[in-house]
């Protein structure tokens, strides 16, 4: 099983989207599984022009010569895609959009209609399985809306108030989530199926007594850095 993962936060290893990424990574390796990852951060990719070269032009083949040139076909040889990103005004960051903007070389130009949804047919047969990690500062889940909506297949593994991960006691209280997130990892390596149980564990959603901890520490120390 090949996994291929980028980490769209440009804090690279030093913030909390890399943590719950090689969490992941760990338990795929375990598996067996032969991973490949990437700090998007360091990579040179061009924003896509929206010119349809890659359409008509020279198809499958983006204008642009940049990173991307090996990028898209390493995604078409993966297994699993694996993503992280911090939420920066409840959006992916954009090192993460304009990646997955080149990706639209692998449609092809028809149009098609499939469940009364119109779309593009694939140019490449079988697309990765998608795995999504978030992070964000907020304590609430609704954070993640937009993420979920733009990639609504994917695996999503998500952790609000993820600055948590920092402290000892956050750790313990995340210790079950981090369990989940590297069995995840085993399970997606060797090709299983994830079981609803297992997927709820991915998702982390305090009680609002623990947001109005969140809360209030945060504006602590807000204060103190004022």
């Amino acid at each position: 099983m090949k996994i291929l993962a980028f980490n769209a936060s440009p804090r690279k290893s030093q913030g909390t989207t890399d943590i719950l990424m090689d969490t992941f990574i760990d338990g795929a390796r375990k598996a067996g599984a032969e991973v490949e990852k990437h700090h998007i951060v360091d990579l040179d990719i061009k924003g896509c022009l929206g010119c349809f070269t890659c359409w008509w032009k020279t198809p499958g083949r983006c204008v642009h010569r940049d990173d991307m040139d090996w990028i898209l076909p390493s995604i078409s040889q993966a297994d699993i895609l694996l993503f992280g990103t911090p939420i920066y005004g409840r959006n992916v960051t954009n090192y993460m959009q304009r990646l997955l903007e080149r990706t639209f070389s692998f449609s092809l130009p028809e149009m098609q209609n499939i469940n009364g949804e119109s779309t593009h047919p694939a140019r490449i047969p079988n697309f990765p399985h998608l795995v999504l990690c978030a992070t964000c500062g907020f304590p609430d889940v609704s954070n993640f809306n937009h993420v979920r909506a733009l990639y609504p297949t994917a695996v999503h593994i998500l952790l609000p108030s993820s600055q948590l991960l920092f402290k000892n006691d956050g750790k313990e209280l995340l210790s079950g989530f981090l369990e989940a997130i590297n069995l995840t990892g085993q399970k997606m390596a060797v090709g299983e199926e994830l079981p609803v149980s297992l997927t709820k564990r991915l998702v982390v959603e305090y009680s609002d007594e623990m947001k109005k901890k969140i809360i209030d520490a945060h504006n602590q120390y807000s204060t103190s850095r004022l």
